[in-house]
């Protein structure tokens, strides 16, 4: 999801969000992200159950009165993707499985955090 704004704390934006399975991903190629491409990644080829979760988190969230101010990224404009870590990156071709979801805090040039963090089982 791209940063939302919600009269909500991290809780109860975790109590809107569905409840799923662990879904079984696949990382795809590599790609930059961000302002001028400066935030290395690996795609995940989308499959339909991630497609359905994201579009379930996106319509949650905006029924409980989040308000997503960049819509280009969600729903038709949805990439899904792995942010690369300092110590690690998804290999393309890697099978992998989204076993939670997790509420990110953060403010523009502040450092983020998660919040709470949201198991499939």
């Amino acid at each position: 999801m791209p940063p939302f704004a919600a009269d909500l704390d991290a809780e109860a934006v975790a109590a809107l969000l569905p409840r799923g399975p662990r879904l079984p991903l696949v990382a795809g190629a590599r790609a930059s992200f961000g302002h001028r491409g400066s935030v290395p990644v690996t795609l995940i080829r989308p499959s339909p159950a991630l497609l359905a979760l994201h579009t379930a988190c996106v319509d949650a969230l905006e029924d409980g009165g989040a308000h997503i101010a960049d819509q280009r990224h969600i729903r038709s404009g949805y990439r899904p993707h792995a942010s690369d870590q300092r110590s690690a990156a998804l290999a393309p071709g890697a099978h992998v499985s989204l076993s939670e979801l997790a509420i990110v805090e953060g403010t523009p040039g502040s450092r983020r955090r998660v919040a709470t963090r949201i198991p499939l089982s």
